[in-house]
């Protein structure tokens, strides 16, 4: 067995996470439902919701870099056992905690 599933998993994970999260960092993306950080607080003017976007894909995209290195890193190690792989292929959706943590509480800040 290789490791090449879970690196790819993390390294294409990283990948989308970083291409969803430029748009919103570059302010492309208008106050909308369904695409961004949404929560009340950016809702309340375009001002907010710009600045709370910015934030939390500067923040997506700053972790994802450690995400994209640790799928690179997996390739290099002896064989995962099937347990391991399994648990570590679902891993990447729980990088996104920290940064939407800290979203949120910058979001209280303003």
């Amino acid at each position: 067995m290789s490791n090449i599933g879970v690196s790819l998993t993390y390294i294409t994970s990283s990948l989308i996470f970083i291409a969803f999260s430029f748009p919103l960092l570059l302010e492309k993306i208008k106050m909308n439902t369904y695409y961004g950080i949404r929560i009340s607080k950016s809702f309340e003017s375009d001002e907010a919701w710009y600045k709370i976007n910015r934030y939390g894909a500067l923040q997506i995209i700053v972790w994802s870099v450690p995400l994209f290195l640790t799928g690179i890193v997996f390739l290099f190690l002896p064989p995962f056992t099937e347990t391991t792989e399994v648990i570590l292929v679902f891993l990447p959706c729980m990088w996104l905690v920290p940064p939407v943590v800290r979203t949120f509480y910058y979001a209280k800040e303003l």
